[in-house]
């Protein structure tokens, strides 16, 4: 036992010399890996038949949107998943399919018909200036 706990020790030693995560490049092949298992993961959970509210590829979309390894292009249909994971969410509230004759989903229409435009352009003006005192207009 003595034995394996010297050499448990000596091989936590040998650790402190490996270099800091941050300075690691990810190949191009080892980026595609990831975005590849993010992409089966989304799809497993989330479009699958097997797909629950409950269980959500959401916080792993965030994670990854994070990491700076991903391309603009990668980083882009991440952030279309999650758009979908946050609609489906949501219950798809705030905007409607528009379907082919075929059936097939062509095109995601926001409907603003319900929206309060009156109050967002209030929120968005910005305020007045308050008169000085004792000053003339």
């Amino acid at each position: 036992m003595e034995q394996r706990v010297q050499q448990f020790h000596d091989d936590t030693k040998g650790l402190a010399t490996l270099a800091p995560a941050k300075d690691y490049r990810f190949s191009d092949k080892e980026k595609n890996k990831l975005f590849a298992c993010i992409e089966a993961y989304f799809t497993a959970l989330d479009r699958g038949s097997t797909a629950s509210p409950d269980t959500t590829a959401s916080p792993l979309i965030e994670d990854a949107l994070k990491v700076p390894c991903f391309t603009t292009r990668q980083k882009m249909h991440m952030l279309k998943w999650y758009d979908e994971i946050l609609a489906k969410q949501a219950g798809s509230a705030g905007s409607t399919k528009v379907e082919s004759s075929s059936g097939a989903r062509e095109e995601e229409v926001d409907d603003y018909a319900d929206f309060d435009w009156d109050a967002f352009e209030k929120e968005g003006a910005e305020p007045e200036p308050e008169p000085k005192e004792g000053g003339h207009a």
